[in-house]
């Protein structure tokens, strides 16, 4: 007698960015998790769309080539007042204040099991479900990535260009008590919540509730195992990876007026190449005026970024998130100078033999610290290797995946509680 095969789980993943190309924080995994769960899963996309940024044609077309049909939900955002009025009541975060205004009818069975990413993208599909009341899913997830609140309260540590942004840094740590009770109003109706490290882990417990903290499991990225064969010219090159049009852009700013001009004053045969997108007439212009640095908008292979590279830059000091710009240029055998932040979730970091973190966006610092490794070619590949053979095996994209499947095949209430689920010591790599 035949025995039926079992149709494979559907699985919806909710978002509000498109997968492809894998370009920022958000689509990395994104475009891994539809690789990796593809073998087990029906997956079909769900785009929460801003109503006044509609998608590119084009790179529309090219995802639904790749992914299928996808399902576009029109969203608007609600007016400044409205926006203010929610958060200083904890219903809503102010860059949030989203109503629906998709009018058809939505198959309740098409997103039975929901994975939901970012957590703006959370926000987003919470005004959906309000809008459509017999929208109940039987399994959600938010992967989330890294705690919300967490980014507010440590928003004072990074780099700031101008009166008026450390202004703004210090208004966002007087929001941190209102934004910690939204996320977690927010993260209430899911099953699992997934971060990638335990410094966000416990931030959800610290600053987001209890409550909260013992829904999540830790779910890193993972790498690209061709960067480990990666043989990078370790040359006087120093390499910035970053979406400019977000935190990146003041950061970005204070690296071209304040630590450049340090490293190329005593080194000026060396070279900064800045990739990244949405950089504003103004961070274009300090660019172009600064000596010796290249921007790129988009590079169609990152592999061969890291492989013009000498040096990576990741200027993080905010004390949570895994960093991808980190463990790429470590996967790269390339030593990299950043916060020390920026290792966060990096088991066995050892200060000067991984690479170089700072405590604090000191320019003087942060130059003398690239100046060190562009001036000995012996000491650049003796950190970046040591940083390569670190992180081998630490980071999988199919890890990942498998923490979500146990996700989606686990009720809540079976799950291991999040003090069980720490950061494993041998994982395959990360991207």
């Amino acid at each position: 007698m035949k025995v039926a095969a079992v149709p494979a789980p559907r699985l919806t993943l909710v978002v509000d960015q498109l997968p492809f190309p894998p370009r920022n924080g958000v689509t990395l995994p994104l475009f891994h998790y539809l690789q990796q769960l593809r073998a087990t899963h029906e997956l079909s996309l769900c785009l929460l769309q801003d109503a006044a940024a509609p998608a590119d044609a084009a790179l529309w077309a090219d995802n639904e080539q790749r992914y299928g049909r996808i399902t576009r939900i029109p969203l608007q955002q609600r007016s400044r007042a409205r926006r203010v009025v929610a958060e200083l009541g904890a219903a809503e975060m102010f860059q949030h204040g989203w109503r629906a205004t998709h009018q058809d009818t939505l198959s309740a069975a098409a997103f039975n099991q929901v994975l939901v990413s970012p957590m703006s993208a959370v926000a987003k599909w919470r005004a959906v479900r309000r809008a459509n009341p017999a929208l109940v899913s039987r399994t959600m997830v938010a992967a989330v990535h890294d705690c919300t609140t967490a980014e507010y309260r440590w928003r004072l540590r990074s780099a700031h260009t101008g009166a008026a942004a450390r202004a703004k840094a210090w208004l966002d740590l007087l929001r941190v008590p209102l934004i910690g009770r939204v996320e977690a109003a927010l993260l209430s109706e899911y099953d699992s919540v997934l971060v990638q490290t335990a410094a966000d882990h416990e931030a959800m417990r610290s600053l987001v509730g209890e409550t909260t903290a013992q829904r999540c499991q830790l779910a890193p990225n993972g790498v690209r195992n061709d960067l480990f064969e990666l043989h990078p010219a370790r040359e006087e090159r120093v390499l910035l990876v970053a979406e400019l049009s977000g935190e990146y852009a003041a950061i970005t700013e204070w690296l071209c007026t304040h630590v450049w001009p340090l490293v190329h004053a005593a080194r000026p045969q060396a070279r900064l190449r800045v990739v990244g997108r949405g950089a504003s007439p103004r961070l274009r212009s300090v660019m172009e005026r600064t000596a010796g640095v290249e921007a790129l908008d988009f590079a169609p292979e990152l592999a061969d970024c890291y492989a013009f590279a000498g040096v990576v830059w990741s200027p993080v000091f905010k004390g949570f998130g895994l960093i991808n710009k980190t463990l790429e240029g470590m996967a790269s055998a390339l030593p990299v100078v950043g916060g020390r932040a920026a290792f966060n979730g990096v088991e066995g970091f050892a200060e000067g033999q991984h690479g170089f973190g700072l405590d604090a966006p000191d320019a003087a610092a942060f130059a003398a610290a690239t100046r060190r490794l562009l001036e000995s070619p012996a000491l650049r590949a003796r950190v970046g290797e040591s940083a390569r053979q670190l992180i081998h095996g630490q980071f999988s994209w199919e890890r990942s995946a498998d923490v979500l499947r146990q996700a989606f095949a686990l009720p809540a209430a079976a799950q291991s509680p999040p003090a069980e689920v720490t950061a494993e010591p041998a994982r395959a790599d990360r991207g």
